[in-house]
């Protein structure tokens, strides 16, 4: 699913960036190392792991995060509009939280192996939450598979 997203990003001459707390990075370089995609199609990243530097670097208001914590879907939200503004060049922007391993926020109805997703394209939000079981390896992997998914859905209007 990746290698199929990054080509239909490279036929439509898209550009994409990312804005990672959960992933720390790991969406970018699976989207950079796919085959014939790199600089064609990825602006770049920021992992923002830390709610300081969603704070400082994203300018997110730090009551967001204490009202709904660093891996809610309205930081999540935030966190993609605030990166816009970041890598303005790009297309797409993809912004991820979540509890990828023990400890943050989880709770029982937000337990480890939760992630939100915000995907901003043609200046609109795209919301998606998931949970996913396994390693935080395994999960990564998934979460990348999907996060491919739904852009490929997003490109060609489904």
């Amino acid at each position: 699913m990746l290698k199929k997203c990054c080509d239909l990003l490279e036929l439509k001459n898209l550009k994409i960036a990312f804005i990672e707390s959960a992933s720390s990075g790991y969406l970018s370089s699976q989207f950079s190392i796919c085959k014939n995609s790199g600089a064609e199609i990825l602006l770049g990243g920021l992992v923002s792991y830390d709610p300081s530097i969603k704070m400082d670097l994203l300018n997110i208001n730090a009551e967001l995060i204490e009202k709904y914590t660093a891996e809610s879907a309205e930081v999540t939200e935030a966190m993609a509009i605030h990166g816009k503004k970041l890598f303005s060049q790009a297309d797409i922007i993809v912004a991820c939280t979540g509890l990828l391993k023990p400890g943050g926020s989880a709770t029982k109805i937000k337990p480890e192996g939760t992630f939100f997703i915000s995907i901003l394209y043609l200046n609109k939000l795209h919301d998606f939450h998931y949970f996913i079981n396994g390693t935080p390896l395994h999960r990564l992997s998934v979460l990348t598979q999907l996060i491919a998914a739904e852009i490929i859905k997003l490109i060609d209007g489904v």
